[in-house]
C-alpha cells in the first residue's frame, strides 16, 4: 500500500504528512483548533433513580436497566456501562461522549453541567415520572467511580 502523508492534498501545496497526525493544537502560535479526532473524550455519569430497581432481572432484553440504557441511548453515544449491585441497586454509571452528554448527538454546548435532556429521555423510557431519574458527573477514581 502506497504511503499517503508524504504527498501534497489535492489542489494545494501543503504536505499531508504535516499535519496528518497531530490530534491536539496547542493553542499558541496559530496551531490548532484543539480536536478529539480518532480519540473520543469521554464523561462519566451516575444515573439515579428514586423509585427504580436496575438490578431487578439486568440482563434480560425488556429490564429496568435495559430500558434505561436505550433511554439514555437516544441521547447520548454509550462506551461503557456499569452494571448495578444490591449495594447499589438504584443507580448505575455510565462513560458516554462528553460532546453528546445533555443534548443529543453532537451538542457541543451541552456540557452546561445540566443533564436535563438525558434525565427526561431515561424517565419517558422507565415510564417514570420527570423528577424520578438524576445525573450527575462522577470521576473514576483509582479502579471505582467515587
Amino acid at each position: 500500500m502506497a504511503d499517503l502523508y508524504g504527498v501534497a492534498a489535492a489542489g494545494t501545496s501543503v504536505n499531508v504528512d504535516a499535519n496528518a497526525r497531530k490530534v491536539l493544537g496547542d493553542g499558541a502560535a496559530g496551531i490548532g483548533p484543539y480536536t478529539g479526532f480518532g480519540t473520543p473524550s469521554l464523561i462519566a455519569i451516575k444515573v439515579v433513580s428514586a423509585t427504580i430497581n436496575f438490578t431487578t432481572t439486568p440482563t434480560i432484553a425488556n429490564s429496568n436497566l435495559a430500558k434505561a440504557v436505550a433511554g439514555l441511548q437516544s441521547r447520548a453515544e454509550i462506551y461503557y456501562i456499569g452494571k448495578p449491585s444490591a449495594a447499589t441497586n438504584n443507580h448505575f454509571v455510565a462513560l458516554v461522549h462528553n460532546e453528546d452528554s445533555g443534548n443529543g448527538y453532537g451538542a457541543s454546548t451541552s456540557m452546561d453541567g445540566t443533564y436535563e435532556n438525558l434525565e427526561d429521555a431515561i424517565g419517558a423510557a422507565l415510564g417514570v415520572a420527570e423528577d424520578d431519574i438524576t445525573i450527575t458527573e462522577v470521576v473514576l477514581g483509582g479502579l471505582i467511580f467515587a
